[in-house]
């Protein structure tokens, strides 16, 4: 999967958990930029996306992505 597809898997998953437009979530955003992203909604997300993928992601791994962009290469590695 390239990163691209990886990235628009990612943006959909947290806007249907935090309740926000797709459109308005950007790689350079925060967690804390996105309004109801908390750690349960982390935790969410990431779930939605390994279901999504097929994939299982090392949740303490995603604690050191400062961005949303930062997660792609952590969830490309996890394939």
């Amino acid at each position: 999967m390239r990163d691209e597809d990886i990235l628009a898997t990612v943006i959909e998953m947290i806007g249907q958990e935090t309740d926000n437009p797709s459109s308005d979530i950007k790689p350079e955003m925060t967690a804390s930029d996105v309004p109801g992203w908390d750690s349960l909604a982390h935790i969410r997300i990431l779930l939605g996306i390994s279901v999504k993928l097929g994939i299982t992601i090392n949740i303490e791994k995603t604690y050191g992505a400062a961005t949303i962009g930062d997660l792609v290469p952590i969830i490309r590695e996890s394939r």
